[in-house]
């Protein structure tokens, strides 16, 4: 579990900077600190590595590539201060598995759902347009759903889910409509663990299980807040 430079780096500056916000600030802040938030757009899920596939001989540097996918997420959160909120997000970014090496046969569907303990830091002093960045980590719930995947003379086909450790960094511009309500152009950098999926029923092979490396999504997205 590894974490980039650049998002600990965003992380600990954000932690600082929670640490002396001046109490004072909290005093100023108008009313609606509880917020929601869902966003809706595209992703791009990059290669990874596939590391096993129930026993089957495979070529070395074999790998899964994606086409591109959907993203949907769902925040909820809380402002400290004018600047710094920290909030808790989940959804869902799936991707069609385009080709996998070695496959004759791929119909299959890649799916993560995270849930993430994000940090968030906005300019405090904007008007209507207000940039933002931000970091989260937790986990993420990968899962395959596959109609038919076969390599040599081995077939899969059903669904599973793993449990990993994931953890994302983001920015954006929110538009301020109203008091409550905004409207964001939102970016998502996302990383998972690489994951692994256990057969009901395997009879023949030398393994029970397929593994994938991990993944990287780049995602943009449109988000709508709400503030009570």
């Amino acid at each position: 579990m590894k974490m980039n430079i650049g998002l600990r780096g965003i992380l600990i500056a954000l932690g600082g900077l929670a640490l002396v916000a001046p109490l004072g600030a909290q005093a100023q802040l108008e009313s609606g600190r509880f917020y929601v938030k869902a966003d809706v757009g595209g992703e791009l899920t990059r290669d990874t590595s596939l590391k096993e596939f129930f026993g089957e001989p495979l070529a070395p540097g074999s790998k899964v590539k994606f086409d591109p996918g959907a993203r949907f997420g769902i925040a909820a959160g809380y402002h400290l201060t004018h600047w710094f909120a920290a909030e808790v997000e989940s959804g869902v970014m799936a991707n069609e598995i385009d080709t996998i090496t070695g496959a004759s046969q791929v119909d299959a569907t890649f799916s993560n759902v995270p849930l993430l303990f994000n940090v968030r830091l906005q300019c405090p002093h904007a008007n209507r347009l207000i940039p933002y960045i931000g970091g989260g980590v937790g986990g993420s719930f990968p899962v395959i759903d596959a109609d038919r995947i076969t390599i040599g003379g081995t077939s899969m086909h059903g669904s599973d889910s793993d449990a990993v450790f994931a953890y994302q960094a983001f920015a954006g511009l929110r538009y301020k409509l109203n008091e409550r309500m905004g409207l964001s152009l939102e970016y998502h950098y996302f990383h998972a663990d690489g994951a692994e999926w256990k057969a009901e029923f395997s009879e023949g092979t030398s393994s029970d299980r397929m593994r994938f490396g991990a993944t990287e999504t780049h995602a943009l997205s449109i988000a709508f807040d709400f503030h009570f």
